[in-house]
């Protein structure tokens, strides 16, 4: 498709144009629908998290007062447990304090016991007496050096706490009915009423949800199918009569016409040979005119020079900016600075500028590639044959 075609489109190019872009509007659509989706989950997510924290408030709520019953309720107990306690002691003091009372049969026996003018006494009365005195006999056995007022005054401090753990007893018992009412009359209710709200209105949103989950879903289904098959009178075609339109006949009549009117003759004759035009610099690099350890006689022959260009240049620089130094060509340069003045000259001496100020700032450097030179010349400056 991105191929030029000389103004015209091929029914090919057009179909599979018309193809790519259904397929774009069918990806929109299942994007439309994904991105709903997502939306209607963090909706949902969110909404259940309020609810359910809704939720734990009203159980927390309905757990808070069952507590509450349940402490009072302990507490209702410990009380009635210790009213009949106290009841239990004080009604025992009393049979005691009770027991230890002398009646008229006891009275009539004391009398006959010390010689008193009673004589006569019925055998109930004696049998009682019996009875009586072994009981009192009993208690001030258990009660070792107790008289009748400290059994009194015992039964009357038995009675007062009993009657305090009485008082007690009811106004927790009254407490505790009163909670157990208003939990069980009016606050369980309306925990109940709010829990069965909280679960029709859940119902209700849920049933909402899916049902704009169908309706979104039926919206992606109907777009895609209408994509796919247009109805009647739409402007695009469906995806089938797309691929019916096709005509690769008249695709190949169009190019040849397309191309026999705009191609021109076509050009039979050899390719020639074209070379490659390397900068000036790379071919330096390709060839390059070297000359530390280059014979005398085969450097000068080559660069048609009778003097070398090195000793020329050094020689120039020295003199010219050198004379005021002290030991010129004793003193020896930086090796970095010698490598590199040495590696162009070794590259093009022509190209050598010894007029810059990184080379005259130092003429030792200067001073040393050309010793470097004349020692590395083979034979020395002077052959052996002369």
């Amino acid at each position: 498709m991105d191929r030029p075609s000389a103004g015209h489109q091929s029914t090919q190019q057009v179909s599979w144009q018309r193809l790519v872009e259904s397929h774009e509007t069918l990806a929109s659509n299942r994007m439309k629908f994904s991105i709903t989706l997502s939306e209607m989950s963090d909706f949902l997510s969110n909404y259940v998290k309020s609810k359910e924290s809704v939720r734990r408030k009203l159980k927390d709520t309905e757990q808070r007062y069952q507590k509450a019953i349940e402490e009072s309720e302990s507490l209702l107990e410990k009380a009635r447990a210790k009213y009949e306690a106290q009841c239990s002691e004080w009604e025992r003091l009393l049979l005691k304090t009770g027991g230890g009372k002398p009646d008229g049969a006891l009275a009539s026996a004391s009398t006959s016991a010390s010689g008193g003018t009673h004589s006569t006494t019925s055998s109930s009365a004696i049998t009682k007496t019996k009875n009586v005195s072994n009981a009192v006999s009993g208690i001030f056995g258990k009660h070792k050096g107790s008289t009748q007022e400290s059994l009194e005054r015992m039964g009357q401090e038995a009675g007062v706490k009993a009657k305090v753990a009485n008082e007690a007893y009811k106004r927790l018992l009254q407490q505790t009915n009163t909670m157990r009412r208003d939990f069980y009359d009016v606050q369980l209710p309306k925990i109940l009423a709010s829990v069965m709200g909280l679960i029709e209105e859940v119902d209700q949103f849920l049933k909402f949800s899916l049902g704009k989950y169908a309706y979104t879903y039926e919206s992606a289904i109907l777009a895609d199918a209408i994509t796919l098959k247009p109805m009647d009178g739409a402007s695009m075609p469906g995806m089938v009569e797309m691929v019916g339109e096709i005509d690769s006949k008249a695709d190949l009549d169009a190019y040849l016409m397309a191309t026999a009117k705009h191609g021109g003759r076509i050009n039979r004759a050899n390719i020639p040979y074209k070379e490659y035009e390397m900068s000036t610099t790379a071919r330096l690099y390709a060839s390059p005119k070297r000359i530390f350890g280059v014979p005398l006689d085969t450097q000068l022959k080559r660069d048609q020079q009778q003097v070398p260009l090195i000793i020329v240049k050094c020689a120039d620089a020295v003199e010219t900016f050198g004379l005021q130094n002290e030991g010129i060509y004793r003193q020896s340069g930086q090796s970095s600075q010698v490598n590199k003045l040495r590696n162009e000259f070794d590259l093009d001496a022509e190209a050598v500028d010894l007029q810059l100020n990184s080379y005259i700032s130092d003429i030792n450097n200067v001073a040393s590639v050309l010793k470097m030179y004349l020692r590395e010349l083979p034979g020395g400056l002077i052959p052996t044959a002369q």
